[in-house]
């Protein structure tokens, strides 16, 4: 059954929030408690400029919603109107229990936060493979980039560092759920410890109504480009991946999650994953966003 776009936004932003509710998966293996709360859904329109606009930013690697579901059902007898197409995106907030004893740790990530970056992201490509399925079962056709192996890859730019086919940051950026920080993170409603997700669907949806895309808007829930009253992530980083001068240096950044956090969280925690989280936690923005207009 087609709904309008109201209808549409109501009905699959329930989904999304029964799925994650429900489904055992979003549970820790350690002491089987929520690994996500509830999650934040926006929505933007397949043919919004500011697709365009990331492959300016990240790189013209960077694929807009149409791009990715023609080249996804370019063997398939399905076609796609650019003007027809719609985004939905989600934020998964990591749970407060997760998030507090993330804060207590000074260099290394904590044992909850290691098992979230694990286990927490196969549910969260699991939530992406169910709305597919789901959205399918009620006549439509999506598809979620990032699980296509095809087309979603991470590569090394020089113009940007580490970047995806399909940031799914930059997506909840465009559908209006955060702001970017002095760290990179996406500052939301619920605050920056948290992980992501999208779909593009044969719906036509309305963008939100964002504020004019420029530096202090892109940057409006952080405080530090707001009053510089706050460097507290930088303060977090054990290794200095996040300055003034640079931002957030993506390969030192990385070098550190990928060998150091790695093999101390494989002798440690027995899982095999890198991570780190040390600056979305103990942060102002850590469960919200810190700035408050007048």
């Amino acid at each position: 059954m087609r709904r309008d776009k109201e209808e549409f936004k109501k009905w699959i932003s329930e989904e999304i929030k029964r799925f994650t509710r429900e489904d055992p998966d979003n549970r820790l293996k350690l002491d089987g408690s929520f690994i996500f709360e509830e999650p934040l859904v926006g929505f933007v329109a397949g043919n919004d400029p500011i697709f365009y606009q990331l492959k300016e930013v990240i790189g013209d690697f960077h694929l807009t919603p149409y791009e990715a579901m023609s080249k996804i059902v370019e063997n398939r007898e399905i076609s796609v109107l650019e003007e027809e197409i719609g985004v939905v995106s989600y934020i998964l907030p990591i749970s407060k229990k997760t998030r507090e004893e993330n804060a207590k740790m000074k260099s290394m990530p904590g044992e909850r936060w290691a098992h979230t970056r694990l286990f927490g992201e196969h549910f969260n490509k699991k939530l992406q493979r169910h709305l597919v399925a789901f959205l399918g079962e009620e006549g439509y056709f999506a598809v979620a980039p990032q699980q296509a192996g095809e087309l979603f890859e991470t590569k090394r730019d020089d113009k940007v560092g580490y970047a995806s086919t399909w940031s799914q940051r930059h997506v909840a950026f465009a559908a209006d759920l955060g702001t970017f920080g002095l760290s990179d993170g996406l500052i939301t409603k619920a605050g920056k410890a948290h992980r992501c997700g999208s779909v593009v669907v044969n719906q036509p949806l309305d963008s939100p109504q964002r504020r004019e895309i420029n530096e202090t808007n892109i940057h409006w829930d952080c405080l530090y480009y707001q009053n510089e009253g706050c460097m507290q992530c930088v303060y977090r980083c054990p290794v200095g991946a996040i300055s003034e001068e640079l931002g957030h240096d993506k390969d030192l950044c990385f070098e550190y999650a990928v060998k150091k956090s790695a093999e101390f969280v494989k002798e440690n925690y027995k899982i095999d994953i890198y991570g780190c989280g040390l600056c979305q936690t103990d942060v102002p923005c850590e469960e919200e966003s810190p700035f408050k207009e007048e």
